[in-house]
């Protein structure tokens, strides 16, 4: 009997430790506290609307956007991941990040006021190019939140202890941001496109005030996977000026929907366009579409800020991704095709055309990432988005998350500034991407997926 229960406990470890990958540390549980499973999510959505609030007032573009909204959702995961039974550290998981502040596992803390602490001075970072330090708004919320939180509490000492443990937790992340080359692609950001000569498929801006965007994204550190795992493809059509090529088929087509415009490509066009100006960019109005379904499934604290910490990192992730692809395959934008090799030159898209290369389409890698992961939590799910009842537009109704990233990727056709391959391999390195995020960073203990119940 003793020989059997030593094999059976044997066989169990040797499982336990399988599904256990290299650099994943489960952190110590802090039983003394109120688990983040029994406390609500206010705190955490309240910082994910203070980001995406900022991100549209102060018109921040798609990367780093995505950039800000990841460090935003590690912060919030690792806030208060130690109030979470089973659950592992991000340490060791994601490169570099390693020495993080520890909370006593034998001393009471308040997830929410770690939360909001950390979530301050890392969104402060995060936003620090496009406004001022210490912004009024961010200093606003940071308050409100700890006198609610110093208040309901009543016990002065618990609040100052994660107060203090939040403060230290993001000025560590916020050391951690600064060396994932963003800082280096800021003050050495000089670049020349190529000259066309001999080269007809080469990029060129299409508007003469303009300058090429973020030609450097693609050298930023990745968040929980390597260079290898960003699915970097190839255009499967490639480009051709043959008329009896896809890729001429296609532009062909292109011009003719631009011609003959249904209602439905118009608004689809404008309803997914995600203007910096006006919205809160792609990758925020996927974190719209998570807030949405995390009220609406009534997700607690620990799964809130799981979630966002996989979405963040997954679209961008995909920011660095497609980027990186822009840039070394250098394609030029349907408007210069049109233009000049269906000769049309006075074609214009309906939507402006981006100040960047073609291939593959950020719209696509965005979605088709966001997707695989609301997608793994939620299910093959039927949802409606009111994303965009602010500027005027009427709520959609998808069957599911992947065929509203399809109909986000299509609409980049509709707009006149993608290619086909650009579109569809668009969303298949987002939803490769979402696959490897979720197959290496493992965080939840008690938070599980409502997709996988």
């Amino acid at each position: 009997m003793k020989q059997c229960s030593l094999i059976a406990l044997l066989a169990a470890f040797t499982v336990a430790m399988a599904g256990c990958q290299k650099g994943q540390k489960t952190l110590e549980f802090n039983s003394v506290s109120t688990p983040a499973t029994e406390l609500d999510n206010s705190v955490a959505l309240a910082w994910v609307d203070m980001l995406l609030d900022q991100v549209r007032f102060q018109r921040v573009g798609p990367p780093p956007a995505a950039r800000a909204m990841a460090y935003l959702g590690v912060a919030m995961y690792q806030s208060v991941a130690p109030g979470i039974a089973g659950a592992y550290s991000l340490e060791g998981q994601l490169k570099d990040l390693e020495n993080l502040p520890k909370a006593d596992p034998k001393l009471e803390y308040d997830w929410p006021t770690v939360l909001n602490n950390c979530a301050y001075l890392v969104c402060d970072e995060g936003l620090a190019r496009y406004m001022g330090p210490n912004t009024v708004a961010l200093n606003n919320l940071r308050d409100k939140i700890n006198h609610m939180r110093d208040s309901l509490l009543g016990k002065p000492e618990v609040f100052q202890r994660s107060l203090e443990y939040g403060n230290a937790l993001g000025q560590a992340l916020v050391a951690y941001m600064k060396t994932d080359q963003y800082d280096y692609t800021r003050e050495h950001n000089e670049y020349e496109s190529p000259p066309r000569t001999n080269n007809p498929e080469w990029y060129e801006v299409t508007d003469v005030d303009k300058t090429p965007f973020e030609p450097f994204w693609g050298t930023l550190r990745p968040m929980g996977l390597d260079t290898t795992e960003l699915c970097m493809m190839q255009p499967t059509i490639p480009y051709s000026s043959d008329p009896n090529s896809e890729f001429y088929k296609f532009n062909v087509k292109l011009y003719g929907i631009d011609t003959s415009f249904s209602e439905y490509e118009r608004m689809t066009a404008l309803y997914w366009a995600d203007d910096p100006v006006e919205t809160f960019t792609p990758p925020g109005h996927w974190m719209k579409i998570a807030k949405q379904q995390v009220r609406k499934n009534n997700y607690n604290l620990a799964q809130t800020c799981e979630l966002y910490a996989y979405l963040g990192m997954a679209v961008h992730n995909a920011g660095i991704s497609v980027w990186r692809m822009k840039y070394q395959i250098n394609l030029l934008r349907p408007k210069t095709y049109i233009n000049e090799v269906l000769d049309k030159p006075d074609w214009e898209p309906y939507l402006e055309t981006p100040p960047f290369p073609e291939y593959p389409s950020g719209h696509s890698g965005f979605s088709g990432a966001a997707a695989g992961i609301l997608t793994h939590f939620f299910g093959d799910v039927e949802f409606t988005d009111s994303t965009n009842m602010m500027i005027g537009l009427k709520p959609r109704t998808f069957k599911s998350f992947k065929a509203a990233a399809e109909e986000a990727a299509w609409s980049r056709m509709y707009g006149g500034i993608h290619f086909e391959a650009g579109i569809v391999d668009g969303i298949r390195t987002g939803t490769c991407i979402a696959e490897n995020l979720l197959r290496k960073v493992k965080m939840g203990g008690a938070s599980q997926p409502l997709a996988a119940k």
